[in-house]
Protein backbone atom coordinates (compact mmCIF):
# COMPACT_ATOMS: atom_id res chain seq x y z
CA UNK A 1 0.00 0.00 0.00
CA UNK A 2 2.97 2.50 0.80
CA UNK A 3 5.46 1.77 -2.02
CA UNK A 4 4.00 4.03 -4.19
CA UNK A 5 4.22 6.93 -1.37
CA UNK A 6 7.54 6.97 -0.88
CA UNK A 7 9.30 6.76 -4.47
CA UNK A 8 11.45 9.56 -5.67
CA UNK A 9 12.56 9.36 -9.22
CA UNK A 10 14.30 12.75 -9.35
CA UNK A 11 16.08 14.28 -6.07
CA UNK A 12 15.86 18.08 -5.41
CA UNK A 13 17.49 20.56 -2.63
CA UNK A 14 15.40 22.34 -0.15
CA UNK A 15 14.30 25.22 -0.60
CA UNK A 16 15.32 26.65 2.69
CA UNK A 17 18.27 26.58 5.06
CA UNK A 18 16.54 25.85 8.24
CA UNK A 19 14.33 23.05 10.04
CA UNK A 20 11.13 22.58 8.10
CA UNK A 21 7.67 22.97 9.37
CA UNK A 22 4.63 22.94 7.54
CA UNK A 23 1.42 25.32 7.83
CA UNK A 24 0.03 23.44 5.11
CA UNK A 25 0.84 20.25 2.91
CA UNK A 26 -0.06 18.81 -0.72
CA UNK A 27 -3.63 18.19 -1.81
CA UNK A 28 -5.11 19.74 1.14
CA UNK A 29 -9.00 20.22 -0.16
CA UNK A 30 -9.96 23.92 -0.61
CA UNK A 31 -12.99 25.19 -2.27
CA UNK A 32 -12.55 25.02 -6.31
CA UNK A 33 -9.20 23.54 -5.87
CA UNK A 34 -6.60 21.71 -4.07
CA UNK A 35 -3.40 23.22 -2.45
CA UNK A 36 -0.77 22.68 -5.11
CA UNK A 37 2.29 22.43 -2.81
CA UNK A 38 4.07 22.47 0.71
CA UNK A 39 3.01 26.16 3.01
CA UNK A 40 6.66 26.35 4.63
CA UNK A 41 6.58 28.47 8.11
CA UNK A 42 9.48 31.20 8.03
CA UNK A 43 9.26 31.20 12.05
CA UNK A 44 6.83 34.25 11.82
CA UNK A 45 8.76 36.88 9.87
CA UNK A 46 9.77 37.65 6.42
CA UNK A 47 12.75 37.93 4.60
CA UNK A 48 14.35 34.43 5.23
CA UNK A 49 16.49 33.42 2.06
CA UNK A 50 14.98 31.29 -0.19
CA UNK A 51 16.78 29.17 -2.80
CA UNK A 52 16.61 27.18 -6.06
CA UNK A 53 15.72 23.36 -5.47
CA UNK A 54 17.84 22.44 -8.69
CA UNK A 55 19.54 23.52 -11.50
CA UNK A 56 17.45 25.55 -14.54
CA UNK A 57 16.37 28.72 -15.11
CA UNK A 58 13.94 31.45 -13.99
CA UNK A 59 11.22 31.07 -16.82
CA UNK A 60 8.66 33.26 -15.45
CA UNK A 61 8.19 36.06 -12.61
CA UNK A 62 4.58 37.38 -11.40
CA UNK A 63 3.66 40.42 -9.41
CA UNK A 64 0.40 40.66 -8.31
CA UNK A 65 -1.12 38.15 -10.74
CA UNK A 66 -4.00 35.36 -8.50
CA UNK A 67 -3.27 34.89 -5.32
CA UNK A 68 0.86 34.25 -5.71
CA UNK A 69 1.60 38.07 -4.67
CA UNK A 70 5.15 37.72 -5.80
CA UNK A 71 6.21 34.82 -7.13
CA UNK A 72 9.46 32.93 -8.99
CA UNK A 73 9.16 29.79 -11.58
CA UNK A 74 12.52 27.88 -11.84
CA UNK A 75 12.12 25.41 -15.20
CA UNK A 76 14.58 22.38 -14.30
CA UNK A 77 16.19 20.01 -17.07
CA UNK A 78 14.38 16.78 -15.70
CA UNK A 79 10.87 17.76 -17.02
CA UNK A 80 9.92 19.57 -13.95
CA UNK A 81 8.64 22.87 -13.04
CA UNK A 82 9.55 24.31 -9.24
CA UNK A 83 7.12 27.42 -7.83
CA UNK A 84 8.10 29.80 -5.11
CA UNK A 85 4.84 32.61 -3.88
CA UNK A 86 4.41 34.94 -1.45
CA UNK A 87 7.70 36.41 -2.05
CA UNK A 88 9.07 39.37 -0.15
CA UNK A 89 11.56 40.26 -3.37
CA UNK A 90 13.55 38.62 -5.54
CA UNK A 91 17.79 38.30 -5.65
CA UNK A 92 19.22 41.33 -7.49
CA UNK A 93 20.29 39.88 -10.64
CA UNK A 94 16.21 38.48 -10.93
CA UNK A 95 15.01 42.22 -9.45
CA UNK A 96 17.04 43.51 -12.27
CA UNK A 97 15.30 42.10 -14.96
CA UNK A 98 12.25 42.71 -13.84
CA UNK A 99 12.22 46.27 -13.04
CA UNK A 100 13.93 46.84 -16.29
CA UNK A 101 10.62 45.38 -17.87
CA UNK A 102 8.88 47.57 -15.63
CA UNK A 103 10.20 50.54 -16.62
CA UNK A 104 10.02 49.86 -20.40
CA UNK A 105 6.42 48.94 -20.05
CA UNK A 106 5.63 51.47 -17.34
CA UNK A 107 3.39 49.27 -15.46
CA UNK A 108 3.98 47.77 -11.74
CA UNK A 109 2.05 44.22 -12.09
CA UNK A 110 3.35 42.18 -14.46
CA UNK A 111 2.99 38.24 -15.38
CA UNK A 112 7.09 37.84 -17.15
CA UNK A 113 8.02 35.16 -19.20
CA UNK A 114 11.75 34.48 -19.45
CA UNK A 115 14.54 32.50 -21.66
CA UNK A 116 17.07 29.89 -20.58
CA UNK A 117 19.25 32.66 -21.07
CA UNK A 118 17.90 35.09 -19.02
CA UNK A 119 17.99 33.97 -15.48
CA UNK A 120 20.10 30.86 -15.40
CA UNK A 121 20.66 29.34 -11.95
CA UNK A 122 22.24 26.37 -9.78
CA UNK A 123 20.85 24.19 -7.11
CA UNK A 124 21.41 26.16 -3.99
CA UNK A 125 21.54 29.58 -5.45
CA UNK A 126 19.92 32.07 -3.72
CA UNK A 127 16.86 33.54 -5.83
CA UNK A 128 14.31 35.43 -3.11
CA UNK A 129 13.34 36.50 0.24
CA UNK A 130 10.60 35.26 1.61
CA UNK A 131 7.63 37.15 2.23
CA UNK A 132 3.44 37.91 2.86
CA UNK A 133 2.24 39.01 -1.00
CA UNK A 134 -0.68 38.10 -2.31
CA UNK A 135 -3.00 35.80 -1.08
CA UNK A 136 -1.40 34.68 2.53
CA UNK A 137 -2.21 34.56 5.68
CA UNK A 138 1.14 34.99 7.18
CA UNK A 139 4.75 34.90 7.00
CA UNK A 140 5.49 31.54 4.92
CA UNK A 141 6.86 29.85 1.56
CA UNK A 142 4.77 28.20 -0.60
CA UNK A 143 6.66 25.76 -2.39
CA UNK A 144 5.13 23.98 -5.61
CA UNK A 145 6.38 21.30 -8.04
CA UNK A 146 4.80 21.01 -11.62
CA UNK A 147 5.54 18.60 -14.91
CA UNK A 148 6.54 20.95 -17.28
CA UNK A 149 4.81 19.22 -20.31
CA UNK A 150 1.45 18.73 -18.40
CA UNK A 151 1.76 21.49 -15.24
CA UNK A 152 0.29 18.49 -13.50
CA UNK A 153 1.20 19.39 -9.77
CA UNK A 154 3.25 17.10 -7.69
CA UNK A 155 3.47 16.62 -4.42
CA UNK A 156 7.13 18.03 -2.89
CA UNK A 157 7.95 15.68 -0.67
CA UNK A 158 8.38 13.16 -3.22
CA UNK A 159 11.18 15.12 -4.75
CA UNK A 160 13.07 16.66 -1.75
CA UNK A 161 14.00 13.64 1.09
CA UNK A 162 14.64 14.12 4.39
CA UNK A 163 12.90 17.23 4.19
CA UNK A 164 11.12 16.87 7.51
CA UNK A 165 10.27 14.71 10.12
CA UNK A 166 6.59 13.02 10.99
CA UNK A 167 5.79 10.55 12.88
CA UNK A 168 2.00 11.28 13.73
CA UNK A 169 -0.68 9.55 11.80
CA UNK A 170 -3.97 11.09 10.34
CA UNK A 171 -6.78 11.43 12.60
CA UNK A 172 -10.71 10.91 11.93
CA UNK A 173 -13.50 13.06 13.86
CA UNK A 174 -16.45 11.95 12.05
CA UNK A 175 -18.52 10.33 9.11
CA UNK A 176 -21.23 11.07 7.17
CA UNK A 177 -24.04 8.55 5.68
CA UNK A 178 -25.09 9.47 2.24
CA UNK A 179 -28.87 7.28 1.48
CA UNK A 180 -28.64 7.52 -2.58
CA UNK A 181 -31.72 9.24 -3.89
CA UNK A 182 -34.67 6.53 -4.06
CA UNK A 183 -32.56 3.73 -3.58
CA UNK A 184 -31.13 4.03 0.03
CA UNK A 185 -32.03 4.63 3.72
CA UNK A 186 -29.38 5.22 6.80
CA UNK A 187 -31.38 5.52 10.17
CA UNK A 188 -34.71 5.85 8.99
CA UNK A 189 -33.60 8.77 6.80
CA UNK A 190 -33.32 9.36 2.79
CA UNK A 191 -30.98 12.50 4.53
CA UNK A 192 -27.40 12.68 4.84
CA UNK A 193 -26.18 12.37 8.29
CA UNK A 194 -23.35 13.01 10.49
CA UNK A 195 -21.77 9.99 13.01
CA UNK A 196 -19.09 11.49 15.34
CA UNK A 197 -16.18 9.48 16.66
CA UNK A 198 -15.89 8.91 20.17
CA UNK A 199 -12.24 7.76 20.88
CA UNK A 200 -12.29 6.07 17.61
CA UNK A 201 -15.13 4.62 17.96
CA UNK A 202 -19.17 5.29 16.86
CA UNK A 203 -21.26 4.39 19.75
CA UNK A 204 -24.77 4.95 17.76
CA UNK A 205 -26.55 2.12 16.47
CA UNK A 206 -26.69 2.43 12.79
CA UNK A 207 -29.07 0.83 10.60
CA UNK A 208 -28.92 0.61 6.57
CA UNK A 209 -31.44 -0.39 3.83
CA UNK A 210 -30.32 -0.14 0.05
CA UNK A 211 -27.70 1.94 -1.36
CA UNK A 212 -25.47 4.11 0.81
CA UNK A 213 -21.99 6.22 0.48
CA UNK A 214 -19.70 7.48 3.13
CA UNK A 215 -17.31 10.02 3.57
CA UNK A 216 -15.11 11.06 6.31
CA UNK A 217 -13.58 14.29 7.86
CA UNK A 218 -10.01 13.72 9.18
CA UNK A 219 -7.17 15.51 9.03
CA UNK A 220 -2.62 14.95 9.67
CA UNK A 221 -1.14 15.87 12.09
CA UNK A 222 2.84 16.76 12.20
CA UNK A 223 4.81 17.24 15.41
CA UNK A 224 6.03 20.89 15.66
CA UNK A 225 3.22 22.02 14.31
CA UNK A 226 0.00 23.39 15.26
CA UNK A 227 -1.83 22.75 12.08
CA UNK A 228 -4.15 20.18 10.44
CA UNK A 229 -3.06 19.26 7.28
CA UNK A 230 -5.10 16.89 4.30
CA UNK A 231 -4.67 12.86 4.04
CA UNK A 232 -2.43 11.74 1.69
CA UNK A 233 -3.26 7.97 1.39
CA UNK A 234 -7.20 7.09 2.03
CA UNK A 235 -8.95 3.38 1.79
CA UNK A 236 -12.70 2.17 2.24
CA UNK A 237 -13.79 -1.53 2.97
CA UNK A 238 -16.76 -3.45 3.63
CA UNK A 239 -16.62 -6.53 5.03
CA UNK A 240 -12.71 -6.91 4.74
CA UNK A 241 -12.98 -6.37 0.90
CA UNK A 242 -11.37 -2.67 0.03
CA UNK A 243 -14.17 -0.37 -2.38
CA UNK A 244 -12.31 2.54 -2.51
CA UNK A 245 -8.91 4.22 -2.38
CA UNK A 246 -7.39 7.71 -3.25
CA UNK A 247 -3.59 8.34 -2.93
CA UNK A 248 -3.31 12.03 -3.67
CA UNK A 249 -0.79 12.97 -6.01
CA UNK A 250 0.14 14.07 -9.62
CA UNK A 251 -3.10 16.40 -10.06
CA UNK A 252 -4.29 17.29 -13.01
CA UNK A 253 -4.96 21.14 -13.92
CA UNK A 254 -8.13 20.15 -15.57
CA UNK A 255 -9.54 17.96 -12.24
CA UNK A 256 -8.85 21.20 -9.91
CA UNK A 257 -12.72 21.83 -9.55
CA UNK A 258 -13.64 17.86 -9.19
CA UNK A 259 -12.43 18.97 -5.14
CA UNK A 260 -15.74 19.98 -4.51
CA UNK A 261 -17.07 16.54 -6.27
CA UNK A 262 -15.30 14.39 -4.01
CA UNK A 263 -15.60 16.52 -0.95
CA UNK A 264 -19.10 17.71 0.50
CA UNK A 265 -18.71 21.17 -0.94
CA UNK A 266 -22.12 22.28 0.61
CA UNK A 267 -21.33 21.09 3.95
CA UNK A 268 -18.12 22.76 4.27
CA UNK A 269 -19.57 26.20 2.48
CA UNK A 270 -21.63 25.77 5.80
CA UNK A 271 -18.94 24.49 8.28
CA UNK A 272 -15.88 24.91 7.46
CA UNK A 273 -15.40 21.16 7.49
CA UNK A 274 -14.72 18.90 4.57
CA UNK A 275 -16.24 15.45 4.10
CA UNK A 276 -14.61 13.44 1.75
CA UNK A 277 -16.61 10.81 -0.05
CA UNK A 278 -15.33 7.32 0.02
CA UNK A 279 -17.55 6.77 -3.59
CA UNK A 280 -17.54 8.19 -6.96
CA UNK A 281 -20.25 10.48 -7.82
CA UNK A 282 -20.84 10.26 -11.90
CA UNK A 283 -18.68 13.90 -12.41
CA UNK A 284 -15.74 12.95 -10.54
CA UNK A 285 -12.59 11.79 -13.04
CA UNK A 286 -10.03 12.38 -10.36
CA UNK A 287 -7.46 9.70 -11.51
CA UNK A 288 -5.85 8.93 -8.39
CA UNK A 289 -8.72 7.46 -6.94
CA UNK A 290 -9.63 3.71 -7.36
CA UNK A 291 -13.15 1.93 -6.97
CA UNK A 292 -14.64 -1.44 -7.35
CA UNK A 293 -17.72 -2.03 -9.92
CA UNK A 294 -20.25 0.18 -7.27
CA UNK A 295 -18.20 2.76 -7.70
CA UNK A 296 -17.44 3.08 -3.44
CA UNK A 297 -21.52 2.79 -2.58
CA UNK A 298 -22.26 0.21 -0.49
CA UNK A 299 -25.24 -2.00 -1.14
CA UNK A 300 -27.41 -3.23 2.25
CA UNK A 301 -28.99 -6.16 0.85
CA UNK A 302 -28.71 -8.27 3.64
CA UNK A 303 -30.28 -8.44 7.22
CA UNK A 304 -26.66 -8.98 9.20
CA UNK A 305 -24.03 -6.73 10.34
CA UNK A 306 -21.85 -5.10 7.78
CA UNK A 307 -18.35 -4.35 9.28
CA UNK A 308 -17.11 -0.73 7.49
CA UNK A 309 -13.16 -0.09 7.99
CA UNK A 310 -11.44 3.29 6.80
CA UNK A 311 -7.34 3.15 6.42
CA UNK A 312 -6.07 6.65 6.60
CA UNK A 313 -2.32 6.99 6.41
CA UNK A 314 0.10 10.08 5.68
CA UNK A 315 3.23 10.65 2.81
CA UNK A 316 5.40 8.83 5.84
CA UNK A 317 3.74 5.58 6.26
CA UNK A 318 1.85 6.49 9.99
CA UNK A 319 -1.28 4.56 9.74
CA UNK A 320 -4.72 5.04 11.64
CA UNK A 321 -7.61 2.82 10.98
CA UNK A 322 -11.36 3.19 12.12
CA UNK A 323 -14.08 0.54 12.18
CA UNK A 324 -17.86 0.59 13.02
CA UNK A 325 -20.57 -1.72 12.25
CA UNK A 326 -24.09 -1.13 10.33
CA UNK A 327 -26.90 -3.34 10.76
CA UNK A 328 -28.58 -4.11 7.65
CA UNK A 329 -32.37 -3.44 8.87
CA UNK A 330 -35.43 -3.23 5.85
CA UNK A 331 -36.18 0.22 5.30
CA UNK A 332 -38.91 1.47 2.99
CA UNK A 333 -37.33 3.87 0.69
CA UNK A 334 -38.15 7.58 0.75
CA UNK A 335 -37.65 9.79 -1.88
CA UNK A 336 -39.50 13.66 -1.81
CA UNK A 337 -38.91 15.46 -5.39
CA UNK A 338 -39.67 19.98 -4.79
CA UNK A 339 -42.51 20.95 -6.93
CA UNK A 340 -41.20 24.59 -7.59
CA UNK A 341 -38.45 23.97 -8.51
CA UNK A 342 -36.15 22.70 -11.94
CA UNK A 343 -33.45 20.38 -11.71
CA UNK A 344 -30.24 21.08 -13.48
CA UNK A 345 -28.37 18.01 -14.80
CA UNK A 346 -24.82 17.45 -15.50
CA UNK A 347 -25.08 15.64 -19.18
CA UNK A 348 -27.28 18.86 -20.60
CA UNK A 349 -27.59 22.20 -21.22
CA UNK A 350 -29.45 23.80 -18.89
CA UNK A 351 -31.36 27.47 -18.82
CA UNK A 352 -33.87 28.70 -16.45
CA UNK A 353 -34.88 32.62 -16.75
CA UNK A 354 -37.44 35.70 -15.72
CA UNK A 355 -38.96 38.75 -17.39
CA UNK A 356 -35.32 40.63 -16.16
CA UNK A 357 -32.77 37.40 -16.02
CA UNK A 358 -31.71 34.28 -17.91
CA UNK A 359 -28.88 31.68 -17.23
CA UNK A 360 -27.53 28.98 -19.66
CA UNK A 361 -25.40 26.38 -18.18
CA UNK A 362 -23.44 24.73 -20.93
CA UNK A 363 -23.78 20.77 -21.02
CA UNK A 364 -20.94 19.30 -18.38
CA UNK A 365 -21.21 22.81 -16.31
CA UNK A 366 -23.20 21.31 -13.30
CA UNK A 367 -20.47 19.36 -10.96
CA UNK A 368 -23.79 17.32 -9.79
CA UNK A 369 -27.40 17.52 -10.76
CA UNK A 370 -28.84 20.39 -8.47
CA UNK A 371 -32.51 22.08 -7.89
CA UNK A 372 -32.30 25.56 -8.49
CA UNK A 373 -35.21 28.41 -8.26
CA UNK A 374 -34.97 31.56 -9.74
CA UNK A 375 -36.04 34.60 -7.93
CA UNK A 376 -35.68 38.48 -7.72
CA UNK A 377 -35.98 38.99 -3.98
CA UNK A 378 -32.53 39.27 -3.27
CA UNK A 379 -31.77 43.04 -2.23
CA UNK A 380 -31.96 45.26 -6.07
CA UNK A 381 -30.12 47.84 -7.05
CA UNK A 382 -30.96 51.24 -8.65
CA UNK A 383 -30.17 49.58 -12.14
CA UNK A 384 -32.26 45.81 -11.87
CA UNK A 385 -33.61 43.51 -9.67
CA UNK A 386 -31.41 41.19 -7.53
CA UNK A 387 -31.61 37.70 -8.91
CA UNK A 388 -30.66 34.68 -7.10
CA UNK A 389 -31.25 31.00 -8.12
CA UNK A 390 -30.44 29.22 -4.63
CA UNK A 391 -29.85 29.69 -1.51
CA UNK A 392 -26.38 28.19 -1.26
CA UNK A 393 -23.25 28.85 -3.37
CA UNK A 394 -23.04 26.12 -6.67
CA UNK A 395 -20.37 26.24 -8.53
CA UNK A 396 -20.01 25.66 -11.61
CA UNK A 397 -16.96 23.33 -13.95
CA UNK A 398 -17.93 25.67 -16.89
CA UNK A 399 -18.79 29.45 -16.99
CA UNK A 400 -22.73 29.82 -17.26
CA UNK A 401 -24.32 32.57 -19.48
CA UNK A 402 -25.61 34.92 -17.36
CA UNK A 403 -27.87 37.66 -18.99
CA UNK A 404 -29.98 40.92 -16.45
CA UNK A 405 -31.78 43.13 -18.11
CA UNK A 406 -31.12 47.15 -17.06
CA UNK A 407 -34.28 48.87 -15.50
CA UNK A 408 -32.82 52.30 -15.54
CA UNK A 409 -31.69 54.68 -18.50
CA UNK A 410 -27.68 55.45 -18.02
CA UNK A 411 -25.72 58.44 -19.18
CA UNK A 412 -22.57 56.13 -20.46
CA UNK A 413 -23.25 51.91 -21.15
CA UNK A 414 -19.94 51.15 -21.08
CA UNK A 415 -19.69 52.52 -17.08
CA UNK A 416 -22.47 49.15 -16.48
CA UNK A 417 -21.49 46.50 -14.93
CA UNK A 418 -22.65 43.45 -13.26
CA UNK A 419 -22.31 42.70 -9.54
CA UNK A 420 -21.59 39.68 -7.62
CA UNK A 421 -22.57 38.51 -3.88
CA UNK A 422 -22.86 35.64 -1.67
CA UNK A 423 -25.77 34.97 0.83
CA UNK A 424 -24.98 36.75 3.96
CA UNK A 425 -25.96 33.36 6.30
CA UNK A 426 -27.87 35.95 8.84
CA UNK A 427 -30.21 36.81 5.68
CA UNK A 428 -30.37 34.70 2.78
CA UNK A 429 -31.56 38.15 1.09
CA UNK A 430 -28.96 40.04 2.02
CA UNK A 431 -25.71 40.02 0.30
CA UNK A 432 -22.93 39.95 2.23
CA UNK A 433 -20.86 43.41 1.09
CA UNK A 434 -17.74 42.13 1.74
CA UNK A 435 -18.29 39.49 -1.04
CA UNK A 436 -18.97 42.16 -3.41
CA UNK A 437 -17.19 41.32 -6.70
CA UNK A 438 -17.17 43.07 -10.20
CA UNK A 439 -17.89 40.99 -13.31
CA UNK A 440 -17.12 42.63 -16.67
CA UNK A 441 -20.47 42.42 -18.64
CA UNK A 442 -21.52 43.44 -22.23
CA UNK A 443 -24.58 45.75 -23.17
CA UNK A 444 -27.01 44.27 -25.83
CA UNK A 445 -30.38 45.80 -26.77
CA UNK A 446 -31.22 46.82 -23.15
CA UNK A 447 -29.36 43.31 -21.84
CA UNK A 448 -26.11 43.19 -20.04
CA UNK A 449 -24.26 39.44 -20.80
CA UNK A 450 -21.76 38.01 -18.70
CA UNK A 451 -19.95 35.00 -17.79
CA UNK A 452 -20.55 33.18 -13.92
CA UNK A 453 -19.12 30.46 -12.43
CA UNK A 454 -21.52 30.12 -9.51
CA UNK A 455 -25.00 30.17 -10.07
CA UNK A 456 -25.83 30.35 -6.43
CA UNK A 457 -24.91 34.00 -5.82
CA UNK A 458 -26.69 36.66 -5.68
CA UNK A 459 -26.26 38.87 -8.88
CA UNK A 460 -27.47 42.48 -10.22
CA UNK A 461 -26.66 45.41 -12.48
CA UNK A 462 -24.64 48.28 -11.42
CA UNK A 463 -23.38 52.01 -12.81
CA UNK A 464 -20.08 52.93 -12.15
CA UNK A 465 -19.29 56.48 -12.86
CA UNK A 466 -16.58 57.22 -9.89
CA UNK A 467 -13.24 57.70 -11.03
CA UNK A 468 -10.78 55.89 -8.70
CA UNK A 469 -9.44 57.58 -5.45
CA UNK A 470 -5.72 58.71 -5.29
CA UNK A 471 -4.41 60.50 -1.70
CA UNK A 472 -0.71 61.83 -1.26
CA UNK A 473 -0.17 60.09 2.38
CA UNK A 474 3.12 61.96 4.43
CA UNK A 475 3.76 64.63 2.04
CA UNK A 476 5.35 66.75 3.78
CA UNK A 477 8.09 64.09 4.85
CA UNK A 478 8.01 63.46 1.01
CA UNK A 479 11.41 65.62 0.41
CA UNK A 480 13.31 64.64 3.28
CA UNK A 481 12.49 61.08 3.17
CA UNK A 482 13.12 60.57 -0.98
CA UNK A 483 9.69 58.21 -0.59
CA UNK A 484 6.50 58.53 -2.04
CA UNK A 485 3.31 57.06 -0.57
CA UNK A 486 -0.16 57.12 -1.51
CA UNK A 487 -3.41 55.82 -1.01
CA UNK A 488 -5.05 54.34 -4.08
CA UNK A 489 -8.33 52.56 -4.78
CA UNK A 490 -11.79 51.85 -5.93
CA UNK A 491 -14.50 50.80 -4.37
CA UNK A 492 -16.52 49.86 -6.71
CA UNK A 493 -15.28 48.47 -10.61
CA UNK A 494 -11.63 47.70 -8.84
CA UNK A 495 -7.99 49.43 -9.69
CA UNK A 496 -7.13 48.50 -13.22
CA UNK A 497 -3.80 50.53 -13.35
CA UNK A 498 -1.56 52.95 -11.54
CA UNK A 499 1.28 55.19 -13.36
CA UNK A 500 3.27 58.21 -11.83
CA UNK A 501 5.39 60.28 -14.19
CA UNK A 502 8.19 63.17 -12.84
CA UNK A 503 8.44 65.74 -15.38
CA UNK A 504 7.56 62.69 -17.82
CA UNK A 505 9.68 60.52 -16.53
CA UNK A 506 7.84 57.25 -15.79
CA UNK A 507 9.06 56.50 -12.23
CA UNK A 508 7.90 52.78 -10.59
CA UNK A 509 5.27 52.85 -7.46
CA UNK A 510 4.96 49.66 -6.07
CA UNK A 511 1.97 47.42 -3.58
CA UNK A 512 2.50 48.06 0.15
CA UNK A 513 1.30 44.91 0.90
CA UNK A 514 -2.56 43.84 2.66
CA UNK A 515 -3.32 47.99 1.67
CA UNK A 516 -4.15 50.06 -0.98
CA UNK A 517 -0.96 52.14 -0.80
CA UNK A 518 1.36 52.51 -3.27
CA UNK A 519 4.79 53.44 -2.35
CA UNK A 520 7.92 54.87 -4.95
CA UNK A 521 11.24 55.12 -3.06
CA UNK A 522 13.34 57.85 -5.48
CA UNK A 523 16.38 56.82 -5.08
CA UNK A 524 16.04 53.48 -6.94
CA UNK A 525 14.24 55.84 -9.81
CA UNK A 526 16.15 57.09 -12.27
CA UNK A 527 15.24 60.84 -11.61
CA UNK A 528 18.51 62.46 -10.67
CA UNK A 529 17.79 64.84 -7.91
CA UNK A 530 17.94 68.30 -8.60
CA UNK A 531 16.80 70.06 -4.94
CA UNK A 532 14.39 71.53 -6.97
CA UNK A 533 10.89 71.85 -7.88
CA UNK A 534 9.35 69.14 -10.12
CA UNK A 535 6.01 68.12 -11.69
CA UNK A 536 4.46 65.01 -10.11
CA UNK A 537 1.49 63.17 -12.29
CA UNK A 538 -0.12 60.70 -10.82
CA UNK A 539 -2.47 58.12 -13.12
CA UNK A 540 -5.68 55.87 -11.98
CA UNK A 541 -7.48 53.75 -13.96
CA UNK A 542 -10.57 51.85 -12.98
CA UNK A 543 -11.66 48.51 -14.84
CA UNK A 544 -14.44 50.19 -16.45
CA UNK A 545 -12.66 53.51 -17.72
CA UNK A 546 -12.67 55.84 -15.13
CA UNK A 547 -9.74 57.70 -14.82
CA UNK A 548 -8.54 59.96 -11.98
CA UNK A 549 -5.09 62.56 -12.65
CA UNK A 550 -3.47 64.26 -9.75
CA UNK A 551 -1.38 66.80 -10.58
CA UNK A 552 1.20 67.94 -7.84
CA UNK A 553 4.67 68.77 -7.52
CA UNK A 554 7.91 67.31 -4.98
CA UNK A 555 10.74 69.20 -4.33
CA UNK A 556 13.82 66.80 -5.40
Amino acid sequence: MLSNLILAVVTYLSPVHFDVVLAGNFGEPRPNHFHGGLDIKTQKVEGKAVYSIGDGYVCRVTKNVGGMGNALYVRHPEGYTSVYAHLQRFAPAIEAVVKKWQYQHQQTDLDLTLEATDCPVTAGQLIALSGDTGASMGPHLHLEIHQTDTWNMMDPLEFIPNLLVDSMAPKAHAIMAYPMEGEGMFCGSDSQQRFDFDNGSINDTLTAWGKVGFGIYADDYMQESDNRFGIRYTAFYVDGEEVFTSNVDNISKDCQKMVNVWGDYDYYAENQQWFMRSYVLPTNKLPFIKTGPGKGIVDFSKQKPYQLTYVLCDFFGNKSQYSFVVHGLPQEFKHEEPTDSIRFIHEKENDIGTEGMSVVVPKGGMMHDTWVKASDKARPSKYSKGYMLAQKSIPLFEKALLRLKVDADVEDRSKLCVVSMRRNKKDELAPDAESRMFIPATYKDGWLECNIDDIGNIYHVDYDDTPPKVMPLNQKNWESEATLLVDVKDDQTGLANFQAFIDGQFVLFDHVKKSTRMICCLKDTPVERKGEERKLLLKALDNVGNETILDTTIHY
